[in-house]
């Protein structure tokens, strides 16, 4: 399978498309995030990775996945000749069976193979860095005796597609299902599951909005209210909520964030907290160079900067660019979001001197002993060095598969009682309760189950770490 480099989510979307105006919740953040150093052979910003040997292009072809299905192992049970039981539908009941049957929906694109160049499509970079993680984990749940019948499906990138893969008896007997990508697919593939009592794990999206009153969903990535509340809680347990400006643009859908920074300034501090200070930027200019950003500077102390925007880097671009103006010798500290760590025209010497913290679903610390062997292991399976993605279909298919010989099929009730680190992240799963379970006080109406865990990461040195 084929050529790969480093790839991200933001493959799927268009570059710096702007929000729609509106003050609806459930935004999506849409990336798994790299690390980024500085190189001073190059001169530039390149993610941190390095490699002895030379990386071979490795080709592809496409088989029939019914005649020779593609993950394959000496161990575990993989195909369609083990346990063939159907799921019993939505009962709610955890069953335990001695192997479990999954289905893999991931836009492989095998319809966009270049025949001429034997190289696939830049796009399908993510699903196969995703599954090539993700057959490495097989081989350790075999070792583990986790035995699974893996079923894999090439969405296209299509709806259509989806909802005929839907129809097929790998689906429909299915005990979990992994994926979709396409958000409009995903929802389909949630109304699927929850119809029919199966498992459904989203790696990808972090939408809080994909499907409701659903049990059987579980989402990988944290949504954006929880990176909101994840940075509320970094910034109060070292500075007072006095410090604090949240900074957005007078656009409906950023305004609407600094709600979940206020939200969360409170459930963590108690209603008697001070609300954090806003300002909303009206500047119009093209280039944002009328911003008023000097009046919120605290003469003498530390002032901090939480700015929940990320589709137009120009506006990024210019606040950093006149806040290093501005603050003179007063300190400063920035908080961004994910996507900042993509961005091209940003100066990384405005992110180095304004302090800047950014919040992030995964992080890979290559220097673990873990990491490193995960990452030796997996050129030298496939000769290239792994994505952000790899090291998730590693940690995701492992924690599928260990969590489903522990719990059963609905193992998703019990992950709040696993906090174990992986390579890229930990998870913390937890219920997301219904509004009316929360009017009622009943917790037992679920929403979906969500991993609440993000990383703070501070940009020291001229690279993202983990903040201390």
């Amino acid at each position: 399978i084929g050529s790969m480099v480093f790839s991200s989510c933001d493959m799927f979307k268009k570059v710096q498309k702007e929000e729609p105006a509106t003050t609806q919740t459930g935004e999506e953040l849409e990336e798994i995030q790299g690390t980024l150093k500085y190189n001073p052979k190059t001169g530039k910003y390149e993610q941190v990775t390095k490699v002895t040997q030379k990386i071979d292009t490795v080709q592809w072809t496409v088989t029939d996945p019914e005649k020779e299905p593609p993950i394959t192992t000496s161990g575990g049970t993989y195909g369609q000749n083990g346990n063939t039981n159907t799921n019993p539908g939505p009962s709610g009941q955890s069953e335990f069976k001695d192997a479990y049957n999954v289905a893999v929906m991931l836009p492989f694109l095998a319809n966009r193979f270049d025949q001429i160049t034997g190289k696939a499509d830049p796009k399908s970079e993510l699903a196969l860095n995703f599954y090539y993680g993700a057959k490495m984990a097989f081989d350790v749940l075999s070792k583990e005796g986790v035995k699974l019948n893996i079923s894999t499906f090439d969405t296209k990138a299509s709806d259509g597609e989806v909802r005929t893969l839907l129809n097929r008896p790998e689906l429909t007997g299915a005990d979990i299902i992994l994926g979709p990508v396409r958000k409009s697919s995903l929802e389909n593939t949630a109304n699927f599951a929850k119809e029919n009592g199966i498992t459904l794990v989203s790696p990808f999206s972090p939408s809080s909005s994909i499907t409701k009153n659903n049990p059987y969903y579980l989402q990988v990535m944290p949504s954006l209210e929880s990176h909101c509340y994840a940075i509320t809680k970094h910034v109060l347990a070292r500075h007072s909520s006095t410090k604090v400006v949240l900074v957005a643009r007078n656009k409906a859908a950023e305004v609407s964030r600094l709600k979940y920074f206020q939200d969360a300034n409170y459930a963590i501090g108690g209603r008697g907290s001070r609300s954090f200070g806003e300002f909303v930027v009206t500047d119009n200019s093209a280039d944002f160079s009328e911003m008023d950003v000097a009046s919120h500077i605290i003469e003498g102390d530390t002032t901090i900067f939480i700015v929940p925007s990320w589709s137009n880097e120009s506006f990024v671009y210019s606040f950093l660019r006149q806040l290093k103006v501005a603050k003179g010798r007063n300190p400063v500290i920035v908080y961004g979001m994910p996507q900042w760590m993509k961005y091209k025209r940003v100066s990384y010497d405005y992110y180095e001197e304004l302090n800047l913290h950014v919040s992030s679903a995964f992080h890979v610390d290559a220097n673990t002993g873990a990491a490193r062997d995960f990452r030796r292991n997996f050129y030298n399976r496939y000769g290239m060095v792994p994505s952000e993605e790899a090291y998730a279909g590693y940690d995701v298919m492992l924690l599928m598969g260990r969590s489903a010989k522990k719990y059963g099929t609905m193992f998703q009730k019990k992950l709040d009682r696993e906090n174990r680190k992986s390579l890229v992240t930990k998870f913390q799963f937890e219920p997301v309760v219904t509004k009316l379970g929360i009017a009622e006080e009943d917790y037992t109406k679920i929403d979906r189950y969500e991993n609440k865990y993000v990383n703070i990461l501070k940009f020291k040195d001229y690279y993202f770490q983990l903040s201390k």
